[in-house]
Order: C-alpha cells, then structure tokens, then sequence
C-alpha cells in the first residue's frame, strides 16, 4: 500500500471539497497535526474514522485505500486487498482493547496492595500514607492510559443519524456514561445522545 500515493489523494480531494485542514480535523474530531501526517503519507487513518473520512470527500474506501478515483473493474480488483488491511487493524483493535483491560487489572491491582499493607503492617504513619498516596498515583497513571486507549480503540455511533466519530478527550471524560454508552455531540447532524461504543465500522 503506497501510503505516499495515499497522502496526496487525500490532500486533493480536501481541497477539491475547499476544505482546510482545520475544518477536517474539526468535524473528525482529531488534531490537524494528525490530518496533515495522513497527507504527508505518514500513516493511515484508523479503521474508526475511514467511513466518516470517506463521507466528508465524498470517495469509497476502496479509492481511499488505492489512492485514486477507481472505474467499476479497478474497484472489484482492490477490493479483496483492502479488505484485508481492515482485517488487520480490526485485529489491533482488539489487542489494544485487550491491553486496556490488562493495564485496568494492574494498576487497581497495586491500589489494592498499597491500601492493604499500609492497614495491615505495623510501620510507621509517614510511611503508610506514602504506601496509600502511591497506590492512587498509579491508579490516576493506568486510568489515564487507560482514557486514551479507549478513545483511540475504534468509535462512538450516533443515536440520531448512526454515522461514526471519534469524540475529543475532554468530551469523552466529561460525558455521562454507562458500560457501553457515552452521551456525546454528533459533529454530523449536531445533536447529543447516547452514542454506543463500536470497535469497528460494519459499513
């Protein structure tokens, strides 16, 4: 996959659609250092964002991928190979859920000790509230990792209009919340629901 090809393609088609950098990153909710490493053919998008992406250029996933306006036979030819590389990131995605819950386990895990040594040793004041301050010191690490994983692990589908996004760091922590669910603001059609955690797009 010439990712080279594919940065070029991309600025192209911003342009085409007399969008600037800022706008794109704006309505995919990422930074526009990240939109300006996808044009400069330094990475792909994650699996996450290509339909959102491939909506706002108005272009398939397969062009997208291929780095040019495909013609129906072009389309079929690439269309198993591509296929392939979503395969792919789906599978990091589900690495990367799985290392969330593994760091989770780890860090409540050493909170968990800390408090338990510090009640149950007979050592000195000072040093028990050492133990307990360094216990939630790692817990308030692993559940900042743990933030950032989860963001960048696929999406959030909208209620309303079903599309997909990626929600700003400071949206997602803010944001009432249930095992599955976030209340978010669509950057599609504009409203807040409760928008459903998806580890990859079925579109």
């Amino acid at each position: 996959m010439d990712y080279k090809k594919i940065g070029l393609f991309l600025a192209q088609e911003r342009k085409s659609k007399k969008f600037t950098q800022a706008e794109v990153a704006e309505k995919l909710y990422v930074s526009e250092k990240t939109i300006s490493k996808w044009e400069n053919g330094r990475g792909l998008p994650e699996t996450s964002l290509l339909i959102n992406l491939c909506a706002l250029y108005g272009i398939s996933i397969n062009e997208l991928l291929s780095g040019e306006r495909l013609n129906e036979q072009s389309y079929r030819e690439k269309a198993e190979d591509h296929m392939e590389t979503l395969l792919l990131q789906r599978k990091s995605n589900q690495h990367k859920m799985f290392v969330c819950v593994l760091i989770g386990c780890l860090t409540f895990s050493v909170l968990f000790v800390c408090i338990a040594l510090a009640s149950f040793l007979e050592i000195a004041v000072w040093l028990r509230i050492c133990l307990i301050i360094y216990g939630f010191l790692v817990a308030a690490f692993g559940v900042g990792i743990l933030v950032f994983l989860d963001i960048n692990i696929g999406s959030f589908e909208c209620e309303h209009c079903g599309k997909r996004f990626v929600p700003t760091a400071k949206a997602y922590i803010l944001a009432y919340h249930t095992l599955t669910k976030r209340r978010l603001h669509c950057p599609f059609c504009g409203k807040t629901s409760m928008c459903k955690k998806r580890l990859q797009n079925k579109d």
